[in-house]
């Protein structure tokens, strides 16, 4: 699978998704179609705010792939200050789904459908990264 490259308050707003792996490794297995965005906390929290919005508007998942330096408190005063400053929802942490497509940088913009899926990395508007995939990727909708 070839991607396209385009140049806390637990239970409130930081959910930690660590479920079952299959026998192979993989958690996603369970979810045919999905698309989720894939972000850190390593990016500036004003550019954080504005692609987590723009993923709720459209009711796209955000997930980070762990605790910033391993630390729950940290992570929850983290995600605290971005919710009550930017107005933001939060996040889910699952490192399984970091792994399960292969994302090493971030952002990620994934795309699943069926046993496919397409990646548009870089700072892309949302809506450009969706309408990429949707003409050019593996899941764009056939005519």
């Amino acid at each position: 699978m070839k991607p396209l490259n385009a140049a806390l308050l637990t239970g409130a707003c930081l959910t930690v998704s660590l479920s079952a792996q299959a026998q192979d490794g993989t958690q996603v297995t369970g979810t045919e179609n999905e698309t989720a965005y894939f972000l850190s906390s390593s990016l500036p929290d004003k550019e954080l705010a504005l692609l987590m919005k723009a993923a709720e508007a459209k009711n796209i998942p955000v997930y980070f792939r762990g605790l910033i330096n391993d630390n729950m408190d940290q992570t929850a005063k983290y995600m605290l200050n971005l919710i009550t400053t930017y107005r933001v929802r939060g996040v889910q942490i699952d490192p399984v789904r970091f792994g399960r497509y292969g994302v090493k940088q971030v952002p990620a913009l994934v795309k699943k459908c069926g046993d496919r899926f397409d990646i548009v990395y870089g700072n892309v508007a949302l809506n450009q990264a969706l309408s990429m995939i949707e003409t050019r990727g593996n899941c764009r909708k056939k005519s």
